[in-house]
């Protein structure tokens, strides 16, 4: 239903009986009652403007530019989410208090880091991962590289975590630490 106080503001009473379908009009006592303001003119219907084209074939998924393609990546709360630039281990995103990290590994040749330091009497006991693609994690401790499979290797000890795939196509990750005393 169109607002008539919307159409005439000048009106000052303005009654609607809904279910008589009929408009009461009650104007001022000065003045020429029998001319009524001019309507104002409707802006129209909104237009939402149509979407962008999609990318072509030849497009790197950025839009046309050289940007790589975004991929959503669903992160618990609580989870430490990877930031850009953390390409080399000088770089790399730190765990701080977090348990566990999440990121995206795009393009496909991207590769991350990220750090944490196990807490002073205690040694990395658990590095569980899930994985969409083909991504695989180096961790590297006091000069030694392990894979996440060689738990008996863990020991104390700053890790620097490589993330990256194996197949070159873009993936996403998440990972978790315990530790043990």
């Amino acid at each position: 239903m169109v607002s008539l106080h919307r159409i005439w503001p000048a009106v000052s009473g303005l009654v609607v009986f809904p279910s008589l379908g009929a408009v009461l009009l009650a104007a001022a006592a000065c003045g020429d009652e029998t001319a009524l303001p001019e309507p104002l003119e409707d802006a129209g219907v909104d237009v939402a403007q149509p979407p962008p084209p999609p990318a072509s074939s030849s497009d790197s998924g950025g839009g046309g530019t050289n940007e790589p393609p975004i991929i959503d990546v669903d992160c618990p709360v609580g989870t430490v989410v990877e930031l850009e630039d953390n390409d080399s281990p000088a770089k790399a995103n730190e765990l701080d208090q977090g348990l566990s990290f999440c990121g995206a590994i795009t393009p496909g040749s991207d590769v991350d880091y990220s750090t944490f330091t196990t807490p002073a009497g205690k040694k990395l006991a658990l590095f569980q991962a899930v994985i969409d693609g083909a991504v695989d994690f180096d961790l590297v401790v006091n000069g030694k590289t392990l894979r996440p499979a060689e738990v008996s290797s863990f020991e104390a000890g700053k890790y620097v975590i490589k993330a990256y795939t194996k197949d070159a196509k873009p993936g996403k990750y998440r990972y978790r630490i315990q530790y043990e005393p």
